[in-house]
């Protein structure tokens, strides 16, 4: 198959819709002739390389030209091993190009090695990869002691070339690149051939050992020159990488391959892009693309048949392919139409299956372990940046990640690791030891206020590896989200700021279908972690992996929000608000606390909230507490940013969604205080679209019922005995200080709720009336009412519900209904041991609606039959404290209820009788035939109707207090 054929005319014909691209033939894809000409100093080292290679062009046959190559090449290898160019982004035919202080510049010709290398080496040593790809093709067994001892030299001498931009400039212009291509394919296809002959588990012998080893390190220098071709930082030589058995005088094998994982590390200087610009295209033209997405397509069948990788040739190949795609939207185009996003998507755990077999690790070579999963852990990061260059801001690959079950592909892909962590960790107990993480939570005063996640690891010399996990799960999820926002905006810091400077740098046809496939990315990711372990407690590293990538779906998703605010729809249709409060997220952590899913369903009932609001209060599973309510505080701040958005018409889906977690955390205090101060926040900062959600959802009878829940509740916690008689006075004082804790946090839940209430009843009349028109909210306010703690606000409430005006027969039955609750309440309070008290507040209450409107509250209390619940208050024994405050005040009641109101008068009279019989037999009891000066009072302004004053000529206005007074004067 001829891969390249075809290539420049299809990437010359890709998409034309993006801005900025140029015709092949242009200048900005052609190379000019290289100027200046460089020469060798005539001093040091440099004279040495003079000399050299003054033979080698001297030298009479093609036996004598290679020997003296070699030397040149050794000795080439050792003076520029180290070196680097002064400026590598500039070259002598730059405006503005400074002569550096040891080369010296006359007309077209430079002396010395600063800034670059003489351009007739070059040109041979492209002419020496051309006779190489012959060898590669032709008998390669038998030629590989040739290209290991005189072709990696040349290969690992344009490594050092293609350090300056003048070495690049001239590397194009003779063709390197397209040299170098044709040596990748014939190696790619001799690979090809030896892992399509392969069997799975086949043994290789030493010569197809041997043949493999050989064409992988071609590989290896020829992708790092493609590389710091396209982008000069591409390696330093302080951290290399090549790995090479074959190479033992040009330098040691590395041992380690260092992290080179940090981005693309490109300058973003004008001579830099457009360098960039034309390299890639000379790459693309070549065929260069094609042939890194054949030799990945190459190394993943040979990991599926458990033949062993190079996993430097992995790595450096999706760093080539990860330089050529980064903006650049044509680029993109040609990578999908030749199949490199199903490559990249079919191998992002391939690379995991071969580096974390079982077979490689050591139970004694713990540090070689570690190395394994560091470099395994930052290869499948670097596959995944990978796959999003090719990926951010084009439309049409993106919709090729949405479609025919990628979604499910990808996800399994990405957490293809900590299922293999999992799976090894059951296999091997001395591998992964569960209590080796503890995860805790970090608050930095000074921040935003956000906490941040970290993990700590135990130093356990079983497993050393453990301590890279924490640093791979937070750039994996860093890198998932770049998929929406730019690297920058992706990463999430403790000094987090609310708003993003920077806008989207995609259109919003892109961000829109980014945020839909994300989200469906999550709904498949939580739950394959999830169901990863069939313990109820997740073990450590899943633990770690689910709380970072929880944090990072918050911070991601309100920037996403910042930078485009007109997505909220996208993540309210895609069902996120769900996704973040379900099972999965939002209630995750209590799972791993070891409390049951039940206490989170029990939507409103009371009796089995018990013994899980033990549990779920933090007692029996303290570890994981703090990272619980680190990130439920952070969901409910992400859900009152986005009902708060500026923008937005309305908060119904917020509104609701907290509505329902309030619910199904009634019977846990600390969660519905959290949620309780959200909506409050919500309310006061977006008052009008709250107050229409909230009157669409019915939402303060909700409210209101699972306050009512948590009074019962309370209570519950207050009776029960927290020790028992065996206890030590220690532990009887230990249980006695958890149980105030819990009571005291069901309180300041309730305030919370309360404090709601209130808010929401302040807003406006319109508020006020449809609570009166609801009767479930006037029976939890008479409900809440009896809570002690809760009376001094509940009876203001009731009172100003009371006091509003009616201006329909609906509001006149609506007012009706409260007036008979609030006239029930005398009834009940003699059950209570403060009903003195109470019964006072309560009769206080009556004076001040009467006096307010004397003859409406007349004849409303008269029709819910208040005398009767008045008079009762004086049944029973009243010798107590107060007792004659409560007499007088009951006077003092009816005195304002019968006040020039005949109607009221004769109701009155037909209850107790003529002259008051039933009211006297009830304060001659109290009295003990000893009326007080003040019961007489009382009783002289009930006759007027007023208050009694013998100076203002009062007028007998009640004939049935007479005998009533003369009755007790008399006794």
């Amino acid at each position: 198959m001829n891969i390249v054929k075809g290539v420049a005319g299809l990437i010359r014909r890709s998409s034309g819709s993006h801005g900025g691209e140029s015709s092949s033939g242009s200048p900005l894809e052609k190379f000019s002739p290289p100027t200046p000409l460089i020469h060798f100093s005539e001093v040091g080292d440099e004279a040495i390389l003079n000399t050299l290679w003054s033979r080698y062009e001297n030298a009479p046959d093609k036996v004598e030209k290679r020997r003296l190559m070699h030397i040149f090449l050794k000795q080439f290898l050792i003076v520029y091993r180290d070196w680097q160019p002064i400026n590598p982004l500039q070259s002598p035919e730059d405006h503005g190009f400074v002569q550096p202080v040891d080369s010296q510049h006359s007309g077209d010709v430079v002396v010395g090695c600063s800034f670059g290398h003489p351009s007739e080496i070059i040109a041979v040593l492209i002419e020496e990869v051309a006779q190489m790809i012959t060898l590669v093709n032709e008998h390669l067994s038998r030629n590989s002691s040739t290209i290991t001892s005189e072709g990696l030299p040349i290969l690992d001498s344009l490594t050092v070339i293609t350090r300056s931009m003048h070495n690049c400039r001239v590397f194009g212009y003779y063709g390197g690149i397209q040299k170098l291509t044709a040596l990748m394919k014939a190696a790619v296809v001799q690979l090809k051939a030896i892992a399509s002959a392969l069997t799975a588990d086949e043994a290789l012998s030493n010569p197809v050992a041997e043949k493999i080893a050989i064409l992988q390190n071609i590989l290896l220098y020829v992708v790092s020159i493609i590389g710091s071709f396209i982008n000069l930082h591409f390696s330093t030589p302080k951290k290399t990488w090549l790995n090479s058995d074959y190479m033992e005088i040009f330098g040691p094998r590395s041992v380690e391959i260092h992290d080179i994982v940090t981005g693309v590390d490109v300058s973003d200087s004008e001579t830099m892009i457009r360098w960039r610009q034309k390299a890639i295209v000379s790459v693309m033209e070549a065929g260069g693309l094609n042939w890194l997405v054949e030799l990945l397509r190459v190394m993943k069948r040979l990991s599926m048949k458990e033949q062993d990788t190079d996993i430097s040739l992995h790595y450096l190949t999706l760093r080539a392919l990860q330089l050529a795609l980064v903006d650049n939207p044509r680029g993109q185009n040609h990578f999908r139409s030749i199949g490199g996003l199903e490559v990249l998507l079919d191998g992002l755990g391939v690379a995991s299956n071969s580096a974390l077999r079982m077979r490689d690790f050591s139970t004694s070579d713990t540090s070689r372990n570690a190395n394994i999963l560091m470099c395994t852990f930052q290869l499948h990061v670097l596959s995944l940046e990978v796959l999003r260059e090719a990926v951010f801001g084009n439309l049409n690959n993106l919709q090729f990640l949405s479609e025919n079950g990628r979604v499910q592909k990808f996800a399994n892909s990405f957490c293809s690791l900590a299922f293999m962590l999992q799976e090894y960790k059951e296999k091997s107990d001395n591998l992964f030891a569960q209590d080796d993480i503890e995860i805790t939570v970090s608050s930095d005063n000074d921040t935003t206020g956000e906490e941040v996640l970290e993990t700590k690891l135990s130093s356990k010399s079983s497993t050393p590896y453990l301590k890279n996990w924490h640093d791979y799960v937070s750039k994996l999820s860093t890198v998932l989200f770049t998929f929406l926002l730019s690297p920058e905006d992706a990463k999430v810091d403790k000094s987090q700021a609310s708003t993003v400077k920077s806008s989207l740098p995609v259109s919003s046809a892109y961000g829109e279908l980014s945020v839909k496939w994300i989200i469906r990315v999550l709904f498949t990711v939580f739950p394959c972690i999830k169901a990863c372990s069939n313990q109820k407690e997740l073990p450590g590293h899943l633990r770690t992996f689910i709380y970072t990538l929880q944090h990072h779906v918050l911070t991601a998703f309100k920037k996403i929000l910042v930078l485009l605010p007109s997505l909220l729809h996208v993540f309210r249709a895609e069902g996120a608000w769900d996704f973040i409060f379900s099972e999965n997220f939002f209630y995750f952590g209590l799972e791993s606390l070891g409390s049951s899913d039940d206490s989170l369903s029990k939507k409103g009932s009371s009796d089995d909230c018990n013994e899980q609001c033990c549990d779920s209060n933090g007692r029996t599973a303290s570890l994981n507490l703090h990272e619980l309510e680190a990130l439920q505080t952070e969901v409910v701040s992400f859900l009152e940013f986005a009902a708060t958005l500026t923008g937005s018409s309305h908060n119904l889906p917020e509104c609701s969604i907290l509505l329902e977690a309030l619910e199904q955390s009634a019977c846990n205090p600390g969660v519905a205080n959290l949620l309780a101060k959200g909506l409050l926040q919500i309310m006061r900062s977006s008052s009008e679209k709250t107050l229409s959600s909230f009157k669409t959802l019915d939402a303060v009878p909700r409210v209101l019922k699972v306050a009512c829940i948590q009074a019962q509740e309370s209570k519950r916690h207050g009776i029960a005995s927290p020790h028992t008689e065996d206890d030590p006075v220690s532990s009887l004082n230990q249980d006695m200080v958890n149980s105030f804790e819990m009571i005291h946090s069901w309180q300041n839940s309730m305030e919370t709720f309360i404090e709601l209430f209130t808010e929401f009843f302040s807003l406006t009349n319109d508020a006020k009336n449809s609570t009166l028109h609801s009767a479930t909210c006037v029976d939890h306010l008479f409900e809440l009412f009896w809570e002690e703690k809760l009376r001094n606000r509940m009876l203001p409430l009731i009172l100003d519900l009371m006091k509003i005006v009616p201006s329909s027969e609906e509001d006149q039955k609506a007012k009706l209904y409260l007036c008979s609750k609030y006239l029930e309440t005398f009834t009940h309070v003699k059950d209570r041991e403060n009903f003195v008290e109470l019964s006072i507040d309560l009769l206080v209450g009556m004076i001040d609606l009467l006096l307010t409107d004397i003859e409406y509250y007349q004849a409303l209390f008269r029709e819910g039959e208040c005398f009767i619940h008045v008079v009762s208050l004086l049944n029973g024994n009243l010798d107590v404290p107060k007792g004659e405050e409560l007499v007088l005040n009951v006077l003092q009641t009816l005195t304002c209820l019968l006040s020039g109101n005949d109607v009221s008068k004769a109701a009155f009279q037909a209850l107790v009788g003529t002259g008051y019989q039933t009211l006297r037999s009830l304060l001659l009891d109290f009295c003990q035939w000893q009326p007080s000066e003040a019961l007489l009072d009382a009783l002289l302004d009930m006759l007027v109707d007023g208050k009694f004053d013998l100076k203002a000529s009062p007028v007998i206005k009640n004939e049935d207090v007479i005998l009533l007074y003369l009755s007790v004067l008399q006794k």
